[in-house]
């Protein structure tokens, strides 16, 4: 029922993600530099996205597999 089988593992893939995303969003070059706390709050919703959507994308992929 729980993709991630626990609530631990969700927290740790979260985090995981998290951290490789600012890693990216930090090592970037870009104009105007961004802050921080902008960085923390783009790099946290990504991962709530990338967290939410895999499941979807596994889903997805199954059905068409079993087509």
């Amino acid at each position: 029922m729980f993709y991630y089988g626990s609530i631990g593992m969700t927290l740790g893939t979260f985090l995981f993600w998290w951290a490789i995303l600012l890693v990216f969003q930090r090592a970037t070059v870009r104009y105007p530099k961004n802050s921080w706390k902008k960085d923390l709050g783009i790099t946290f919703a990504q991962s709530i996205l990338v967290i939410v959507l895999f499941p979807v994308l596994a889903l997805f992929a199954e059905y068409v597999q079993n087509r």
